[in-house]
């Protein structure tokens, strides 16, 4: 049929549901609640309403010409008429195409994410550290990228503050979120990426001696590179139990990096990691 610039070819509302074909001129696809914003634009050739018709699903845009125009509409009578011409084979591929392509529907809506708590902080740890940042900015983000419900977002935030990985705050009546080192967030990842590995986490693998060390490397954090030997003599003086065992077990987890020429500086970033999981260790394992 040929309709005028500004006619409404298809209302959301409407209780018929339909396939419309554009044959000539240009249709406007516009948001029912927000009739000047339009969403997409028809050229000749296209078609809407596939899955309305086939699926009993109903089509959520406002179709107006936005010029002079020649459309086809098939309703759901034409399109049970047509239906009975058509070969077995051929209405069973068309039905299994629809139910296809609801699935599909289903599965792009559907989060793949099965831990909130551990895709949340892993989201985060890209994050500026120590700046307060507005919380509805974060969530919304995280929902275009996670597609989970808003919810169970909510829920992993209030988890990982519970945890006091993360802060939130209000300022000047808006809600802020502040993560004060997303190196302890990296630790919880990296904690639960060996328990699903089912492999040791090193940190919790070391000894009370060992645990000892770390925190007095940490202190010691700035000091330059030393020969192995002066290592284990630095560390055996405040820690009269260590052993050269000990140095070499600090070593290969990372909190020393060869610096060549048999010597040998703290790992700043990896000592810091192996300290804040000892530190926060029953906070990652939630054993709170």
């Amino acid at each position: 049929m040929r309709v005028k610039a500004g006619f409404v070819v298809y209302a959301p509302d409407s209780e018929e549901r339909c396939i419309v074909i554009l044959n000539d001129g240009e249709l406007e696809a516009r948001e029912k609640d927000s009739p000047h914003k339009i969403v997409f634009t028809m050229h000749p050739g296209d078609l809407v309403g596939v899955a309305s018709l086939l699926e009993r699903e109903r089509f959520k845009y406002q179709l107006v010409a936005s010029r002079d125009s020649d459309v086809t509409i098939i309703n759901e009578e034409c399109m049970e008429s047509e239906l009975k011409r058509l070969p077995l084979w051929l209405l069973a591929t068309i039905r299994s195409f629809g139910s296809r392509t609801r699935d599909l529907k289903l599965a792009s809506q559907k989060s793949n994410i099965e831990n909130e708590l551990l895709s949340l902080a892993e989201f985060l740890s890209h994050k500026p550290s120590k700046e307060y940042l507005p919380l509805q900015d974060l969530l919304l983000e995280y929902t275009f990228l996670s597609r989970l419900r808003a919810v169970e977002i909510i829920q992993a935030f209030k988890g990982l503050a519970r945890r006091h990985f993360i802060e939130i705050k209000s300022i000047d009546n808006k809600e802020c979120c502040k993560i004060p080192d997303t190196r302890l967030l990296e630790t919880y990842v990296d904690y639960q990426a060996a328990r699903s590995k089912e492999i040791p986490f090193p940190p919790y693998t070391l000894s009370k001696i060992q645990r000892k060390l770390i925190e007095l490397l940490a202190r010691k954090s700035g000091s330059g590179p030393r020969e192995g030997a002066s290592w284990v003599k630095f560390l055996s003086e405040n820690v009269p139990e260590a052993t050269l065992s000990d140095w070499l077990i600090l070593k290969n987890i990372g909190c020393f990096s060869d610096c060549g020429d048999g010597n040998f500086a703290i790992h700043i970033n990896s000592l810091a990691k192996t300290y804040l999981a000892l530190l926060f260790e029953t906070n990652i394992k939630g054993v709170l």
